[in-house]
């Protein structure tokens, strides 16, 4: 198959899917899953498309042969997805990637990965690991918790082998990847990763910062290497993203392979690695929602309009969880006004508080 003809059925598959009409989604956390069919009371035939969030935390939220269970019954999970189908919405399943535990108390499940592979997990330049910083060092970092290392073979087999089980046992539409990045650019440090880049070029970037190598290469050529790292950084997760997208079609070609993204490319790539913008527009994926929950959202809209090759690829999280009516209407009203398919929700929690953001999605 040529490349411009896999364009072409991945961009008349998302359109036979998503539609070129108005994409209404709407994400559900885990902790509002208890709600179960209520939901769609709630939701009053407003969305075509529910983000619904199966792994998070490293914890699965059906009974998992893989992962440590929060809950062992599946039931709940099928009927949502039957009764979802009959009311023709699309539910991709949500799983937290690399975000792996957040705040609270550290789970004693000796099945979670925080219990039996600390190596698995990202580590700063002075090769500690964010397993040894404690809560309030992070909180002051600004990171959400504890990440995986996206370059470990082991931690890629175990996600991937998430992933296959969900498709395996359920009707999902898609997948919805969440924290695909790294917590910040100062996490980049753990061996397989520093392993992969030195065999490629015969330095380990921790001598990138060095007095003796820049004597050795010059300003210009130790600012190349650098420049060479960083890249390196942000193209070993779209490696992994690609073979994300290869087991999942593999497995069931029609599901759609979706990220929750960073919302400017810019920010997204230098700072967490993050480079949704080449994801896009080289169809690693089938669409972003970038999670643009500020109340000024024109420039990151501009921005990804004059960027981004297929505008269908693109739709616009929205935060009612911070931003009034009024603000939340006038960006509807503007992402119309664009060619990108649609907007999301963030969250449904706040949708079932004040039902009166259902009414300015019309």
């Amino acid at each position: 198959m040529t490349y411009k003809l896999f364009w072409l059925n991945s961009y008349v598959l998302l359109l036979l899917i998503i539609g070129t009409c108005d994409f209404r989604g709407l994400w559900i956390p885990r902790w509002s899953i208890q709600d179960n069919q209520k939901i769609f009371e709630v939701i009053d035939n407003k969305f075509n498309h529910i983000f619904l969030q199966v792994f998070g935390n490293g914890e699965a939220y059906y009974p998992s042969n893989i992962a440590p269970t929060r809950i062992n019954d599946d039931g709940w999970l099928k009927e949502f997805l039957h009764n979802a189908h009959s009311k023709g919405i699309k539910v991709s399943a949500w799983i937290n990637v690399f975000y792996s535990w957040g705040y609270g108390p550290r789970i004693e499940n000796i099945r979670h990965p925080i219990n039996f592979a600390s190596d698995w997990y990202v580590f700063d330049r002075n090769k500690r690991s964010i397993c040894d910083y404690g809560i309030d060092e992070l909180k002051k970092l600004k990171i959400e918790g504890y990440y995986l290392a996206p370059a470990n073979p082991s931690v890629r087999i175990y996600l991937l082998n998430v992933i296959e089980e969900i498709l395996d046992r359920y009707d999902f539409d898609g997948i919805h990847l969440d924290y695909i990045r790294y917590p910040d650019e100062n996490f980049v440090y753990d061996i397989y990763l520093r392993t992969k880049f030195q065999r490629r070029y015969f330095y380990d970037p921790l001598e990138l910062e060095s007095d003796s190598l820049r004597l050795r290469l010059g300003i210009n050529g130790s600012e190349e290497l650098n420049r060479i790292w960083w890249q390196f950084i942000s193209d070993d997760i779209t490696e992994f993203l690609i073979q994300i997208r290869g087991r999942i079609k593999s497995k069931k070609p029609d599901c759609l392979l979706s990220a929750a993204v960073k919302p400017d490319y810019s920010i997204a790539r230098v700072e967490f690695y993050q480079d949704w913008l080449t994801w896009v527009n080289n169809d690693y994926i089938d669409f972003v929602c970038l999670m643009a929950y500020s109340k000024n959202i024109e420039g990151i809209i501009n921005k990804t309009l004059n960027n981004v090759k297929n505008h269908k690829k693109i739709m616009i999280g929205l935060g009612i969880y911070n931003l009034n009516l009024e603000t939340i209407k006038k960006q509807i009203e503007l992402i119309r006004k664009t060619q990108f398919s649609g907007f999301v929700y963030f969250s449904y929690p706040q949708l079932k508080e004040n039902k009166r953001y259902l009414k300015i999605m019309d």
